[in-house]
This record gives structure tokens, C-alpha cells and sequence, in this order.
């Protein structure tokens, strides 16, 4: 997906949410207006798009992401912990994972 196919389904999206909202009456119809202008969804994708970068990027970089990414590297045989991290090497599903 590129950056206007994600833009055209994040404004479907605002339009259909916001249609919802107007007809409870917590928006105006030029509120949903505003928000689906183009700038305006620009800004709110890019923005979108910069936390979740951010949030994938803290996810993957946890100690059980990165034990789980050096275990499925076919160049690793066994990876061994310390006995004080058996929890972590029991998050991790894999063979290659020892606790001494």
C-alpha cells in the first residue's frame, strides 16, 4: 500500500465515522468537512504513520523481540541465557533458546 491508498482509506474512514457522529449530534457537518480536507489528513496520516513507526519500533526492540529475531536467523545454532533471564528464554518459543 502507498501513502495515497492509505490516505483515500483513512478518509473513508473519517467520513464514515464522522457521518456517524453528526447524526448523534457531537459534530457539525463542517467539522467532518474540516477533518477530511486534504491537509488536514495529511498532517493526521503522517502523524499516524510516525507513532506507529515508533510503537513497532519499541515492540520489535523489547528483549524478547530481539531474542526471538537472533533465534530465527538460520546462522545462530543455540543461543544461551543467563539463568537469572529463564523467564524471558521461556517467551520465546524456541529450541535454539537455553537456559543453562
Amino acid at each position: 500500500m502507498n501513502a495515497i491508498q492509505v490516505a483515500s482509506a483513512f478518509r473513508a474512514l473519517i467520513i464514515f465515522v464522522g457521518g456517524a457522529l453528526v447524526t448523534r449530534g457531537w459534530l457539525t457537518a463542517e467539522q467532518v468537512s474540516y477533518l477530511t480536507d486534504a491537509s488536514t489528513l495529511t498532517a493526521v496520516v503522517g502523524a499516524a504513520m510516525a507513532i506507529g513507526s515508533f510503537a513497532y519500533g519499541v515492540w520489535t526492540r523489547r528483549p524478547a523481540g530481539l531474542l526471538k529475531a537472533a533465534a530465527s536467523l538460520p546462522e545462530v545454532d543455540r543461543i544461551t541465557v543467563a539463568p537469572t533471564a529463564a523467564p524471558l528464554a521461556a517467551a520465546v518459543p524456541s529450541p535454539k533458546v537455553t537456559v543453562p
